[in-house]
Parts: C-alpha cells; structure tokens; sequence
C-alpha cells in the first residue's frame, strides 16, 4: 500500500514568498506546520492507502483525463482558514473562481469513483494549504492577517499538468514523490 493523491503543483513566485515570510513572522507566537514553498500544491483527490496493483491503472486514466484539457491559469486571492477563528485547524490561500479546474476536479472524480475510491462529500474549494495550526496564542493576529490579505492578489499561475503523488509522512513533514507527470494537450 502507498498513501497517494492527486494534485496540481504550484511554484510560488515573489509576491507569494513574500505574503508567505509575512504570515510566518506574524504568526510565530503559535505552533503552526508551515508548508514548505516547494511542495505547494492543490490537492484535486486524496486516495489515502492505495492497493499498489491499482497505480498503472490510475495513472493510465490521469493520462486519458490529461488530454482532455489544456494548460489554463489559476488566479490566487485572499488567505483564509478552515474551521473558524475560534478554532482555527489550516491557513490557506484561495483562488478567483475557476470553471477549467472544477471539469478536471470532476473527471477525476468520476473514473477514481468507478475504480471503487469515495469521493469527497465536501464541495470542492480550491485552495493551497500554506499552514496546519496546532495551536496559536494569539488568534486577533491571525484575525487581522486574513483581514489584511482578504482581497490580495497573490499570484497568477498556469496549470500545465497532473501529478499523482505519493506521500511518505516523516517526523519532519512529508515527503512527496512524483508517481507520474501527465501534461495537458498542447494548445493549438
């Protein structure tokens, strides 16, 4: 068994690093897990432990799905969190609505369900988790911080492929290694 996902990568640009560092030093009075720029992604389907024989054929259909798409880009706007303020859980940075990225989010859904996966019962938001807050001592700072950013743009970014991941959970964070690398078709 490997823990897999599937998502789209994201390389964070100048802006991004520079609200990233901001929220790192503003936020450092609590135990946040921040994410490390390099593994910034978007997942589109967490397949959690996956029966090692299922891997070519997932990766035969993010192929297939891969081709049905071209490269297309994602706006990022507004850091936010997930639970509430009073129980802040994830520090995340939101993207302008996309239609391209909920058809793909779709498709890969519907053959992971026929292959016997659950599909996420939640609506689909996507977003890069930037942090994973254990606790925080002050939480009118974080307040404040998605305040401030509530209507920031932070990056534009295109979209060229899928990557399924594996993920090793270590002690220092996780590990992600690619599985496979599917581009979208060429724009013609």
């Amino acid at each position: 068994m490997k823990r897999t996902f599937i998502a789209v990568k994201i390389v964070p640009e100048e802006k991004m690093l520079r609200i990233l560092k901001h929220l790192r030093e503003s936020l450092s009075d609590g135990k946040i897990k921040w994410i490390e720029p390099d593994i910034l992604h978007i997942t589109l389907f967490f397949l959690g432990d996956t029966d090692e024989k299922l891997i070519p054929v997932i990766s035969e259909k993010l192929k297939q799905i891969s081709l049905e798409f071209t490269s297309f880009e994602l706006e990022f706007e507004g850091i936010g969190i997930f639970k509430n303020i009073r129980d802040p859980r994830v520090i995340w940075a939101g993207t302008r609505e996309n239609n391209v990225i909920r058809k793909l989010k779709s498709r890969i859904d519907e053959e992971l369900i026929r292959l016997g996966f659950e599909g996420e019962k939640r609506e689909f938001r996507p977003h890069l988790t930037i942090g994973r807050i254990k606790w925080i001592r002050n939480r009118s700072i974080l307040e404040e911080m998605v305040k401030f950013y509530k209507n920031c743009e932070i990056q534009r970014a295109e979209i060229k492929e899928i990557i399924y991941y594996e993920s090793i959970l270590r002690p220092d964070g996780p590990e992600y290694l690619s599985l496979l690398i599917t581009p979208f078709k060429k724009k013609v």
